[in-house]
C-alpha cells in the first residue's frame, strides 16, 4: 500500500496544494490504491516540500518523480496510447503548469495583500494564539523570498496578471472543445491540469485570475468533469456550470 503524505484540504478542495492534488488525482485516475497521512509542516518531508510517498520501504518526493516511479512500477495505463508528439506536449504542458502558472498562483496567494488575507486565515487557523503571531509572517517572508529569487516576485501586480491571463488563455486554447487535453481519453496531463486549475476555479474569493479563468467555459467543464468522476464522495464548494 502506498502512503501519500500531503497537506490537509481547506476551502472544500481535496487539496490546496496543486502538486498534492495533481498526485492524488493521478493515483485515482490510474486506480492505484493508497492511504493518506496528513502533514502540516512540509519542512519535515524529505525535500522540504509536499507531497511525498512511502512505498516498498522507499521514500520518494516530488510529484513528477513520484508519477514517473509509479509508471515504472505499475505500468502506464493513462499515457500508453499517446504518440511521441502527444508525449512531448505533455511535458511542455506540465512545465507550464508547474513552472509558470504555479509561481503566478503563489504570487497571488502570498505576495498580493488580498490573497494573503485569505491564506493567513485558512492555512494557519489551527495554530495557537501565540503561534499565529509568529509563524504566518515567517512562512510568508520565506515564500516571498522564494518568489523573488525565482523572479516572479520582482514583477508588479499588473505584470503578473498579464502573464497569468496569457498563460490561462493558452491552456484554454490547447484544451479547445476536447473532453480532455489529448482528446476523448484521459491521460496523466489531465491530473496535472486539474491540480492547478481546480485551485483557481474553486477559489473561495474573487481575484482577477479566477475571474478571467471563469470566462473559459471549456476549462470549467473540464474541471467539473474531473471532480465528478474522481472525487464523487466530495461535494464541490460551489457550482461552476449549469
Amino acid at each position: 500500500m502506498i502512503t501519500l503524505y500531503q497537506f490537509p484540504g481547506v476551502w472544500g478542495l481535496p487539496n490546496t496544494s496543486p502538486f498534492c492534488l495533481k498526485l492524488e488525482t493521478y493515483l485515482r485516475m490510474a486506480e492505484i490504491p493508497y492511504e493518506i497521512h496528513f502533514v502540516m509542516n512540509p519542512k519535515r518531508s524529505p525535500k522540504g516540500k509536499l507531497p511525498y510517498i512511502k512505498i516498498d520501504g522507499k521514500v520518494i518526493a516530488d510529484s513528477e518523480l513520484i508519477i514517473d516511479y509509479l509508471k515504472g512500477k505499475f505500468g502506464d495505463p493513462l499515457d500508453k496510447t499517446l504518440d511521441k508528439e502527444q508525449k512531448a506536449l505533455t511535458i511542455l504542458l506540465d512545465n507550464t503548469f508547474s513552472e509558470r502558472l504555479y509561481w503566478i498562483m503563489m504570487y497571488m496567494r502570498w505576495q498580493d495583500e488580498q490573497g494573503w488575507s485569505y491564506i493567513r486565515e485558512a492555512f494557519f487557523a489551527k495554530l495557537s494564539t501565540f503561534a499565529k503571531l509568529l509563524i504566518p509572517g515567517m512562512v510568508r517572508k520565506d515564500t516571498q523570498k522564494a518568489l523573488y529569487l525565482q523572479g516572479t516576485g520582482r514583477h508588479s501586480f499588473d505584470e503578473i496578471l498579464q502573464m497569468g491571463f496569457k498563460t490561462l488563455d493558452a491552456i484554454a486554447t490547447i484544451l479547445a472543445e476536447k473532453k480532455y487535453f489529448h482528446g476523448s481519453e484521459l491521460s496523466s496531463i489531465d491530473a496535472t491540469a486539474f491540480g492547478f486549475l481546480a485551485n483557481l476555479v474553486w477559489l473561495p474569493y474573487d481575484d482577477a485570475l479566477k475571474t478571467h479563468l471563469h470566462q473559459h467555459k471549456n476549462i470549467l467543464l473540464f474541471c467539473d468533469r474531473i471532480w465528478s468522476n474522481f472525487y464523487p464522495e466530495m461535494a464541490k464548494p460551489f457550482a461552476i456550470v449549469s
